[in-house]
C-alpha cells in the first residue's frame, strides 16, 4: 500500500508539472488576449494615460508587430504633471525558484529629454520591495544582452531590449507561488511639449529551469563576447582566487549540450563550431562557495 501511495504521489507531481500554464512563458503582443490577465492598468485613475490600441500619433504611429501596442494615449500628446503606471503580474514558477527569468521586448519613445521619462521596476514580493531594472547597483541580478533602455528623448524608431534576471530565487528569496511584479511608469513635468510619449510592444517573459536544487547561490558577475558569435567567443568572470567552476551550456529548451569542469581560470574560450545555430543559456557554478552566474548567447553562421 505504501509503495502504491508513493507511486501515486510521484505520478500526481509529474502530472502537475506537465500541465504547464500556457501563460507562464508568454508574450503580450496586445492583439492576442490569451495572457492579458497578467496586465493591470488602473482604469479608476482618470489621469492614467496607458491605453492598448493602434498608435496614431505623428512619430509614435506604428506598432513593432501589427497592430496594437500599449502607449501613453493612442492619439493625444502626453499632458503635463502626469504619473501613469501599468503593472505586469507573474506568479513565481520553477524557473524563478531554480533557474532564471528572461524579460525582453520592444519600446519606442518621444519625450523631452530627461524631464519626461519612463521607468521599469521589479518587485519579487508583491510590491513590498521595488528594484530599478535599468539602473540597479545594489542587487546586481540584472544581466543585459541588449543596450539598456533609454526611456527619454527620442529613440528614433523601435528599440529591442533583452535582460536576464539571474537567480532571483537566490537573490530575493523568491518562493514558488510568490507574486512577482513589473511596474512600468511614465512621468512628465510641468512644461507642455506636444510630444508622443512612450509605447511598448511584444513584452515577453520566460523562465529557464536547469534542474531542481535546494541550494541558494550568491551572484557571480560574468560576461560573454562577442555575442552573437560566429567563430570563437569568450566567457569571462570574477575568479581572483582560482576557485574551481563548472560550465554548463543548455539550448533554449533546457537540454544540456556542453559541459566543462574544474575551471580555475577567469576566462573560457570556446569555438562556435561546437554549437548549432541558435540561442543558448550558459551557467557557471561553484557549489562550494556557492556562487553562480547565468548568461545568454547566440550562434550565427
Amino acid at each position: 500500500m505504501k509503495k502504491l501511495i508513493i507511486l501515486l504521489l510521484i505520478f500526481n507531481a509529474n502530472f502537475l508539472l506537465a500541465q504547464k500554464n500556457p501563460c507562464e512563458n508568454y508574450c503580450l503582443s496586445f492583439e492576442d488576449t490569451l495572457c492579458m490577465s497578467h496586465l493591470k492598468i488602473d482604469t479608476s485613475n482618470t489621469q492614467n494615460l496607458w491605453q492598448i490600441g493602434q498608435p496614431q500619433k505623428t512619430v509614435l504611429n506604428t506598432a513593432s508587430s501589427p497592430v496594437n501596442v500599449i502607449i501613453t494615449d493612442t492619439i493625444n500628446p502626453y499632458p503635463i504633471n502626469n504619473n501613469s503606471v501599468f503593472i505586469i503580474e507573474n506568479i513565481a514558477n520553477l524557473g524563478d525558484f531554480y533557474g532564471l527569468k528572461m524579460f525582453y521586448g520592444y519600446y519606442k519613445v518621444q519625450t523631452d529629454s530627461l524631464n519626461d521619462f519612463g521607468r521599469i521596476e521589479f518587485s519579487p514580493d508583491n510590491g513590498a520591495l521595488w528594484v530599478d531594472v535599468i539602473n540597479d547597483t545594489v542587487y546586481n541580478s540584472f544581466s543585459w544582452y541588449s543596450q539598456k533602455l533609454v526611456l527619454t528623448g527620442n529613440s528614433n524608431g523601435w528599440k529591442y531590449f533583452d535582460v536576464l534576471i539571474a537567480d532571483i530565487g537566490s537573490v530575493f528569496n523568491v518562493q514558488i507561488g510568490d507574486t512577482i511584479l513589473f511596474r512600468f511608469t511614465f512621468t512628465s513635468d510641468s512644461i507642455y511639449d506636444n510630444l508622443g510619449g512612450l509605447m511598448y510592444d511584444d513584452i515577453c517573459f520566460s523562465s529557464f529551469v536547469e534542474g531542481i536544487s535546494e541550494t541558494r547561490f550568491k551572484t557571480l558577475k560574468s560576461s560573454i563576447y562577442p555575442n552573437p558569435a560566429i567563430n570563437q567567443f569568450t566567457i569571462e568572470f570574477e575568479n581572483p582566487t582560482a576557485e574551481l567552476y563548472q560550465l554548463s551550456v543548455y539550448d533554449i529548451k533546457s537540454n544540456l549540450v556542453f559541459s566543462k569542469e574544474n575551471i580555475s581560470e577567469n576566462k573560457i574560450i570556446l569555438d562556435a563550431e561546437l554549437f548549432k545555430l541558435g540561442t543558448y543559456i550558459y551557467k557557471l557554478t561553484n557549489q562550494k562557495t556557492p556562487k553562480r552566474s547565468w548568461g545568454k548567447f547566440v550562434i550565427l553562421e
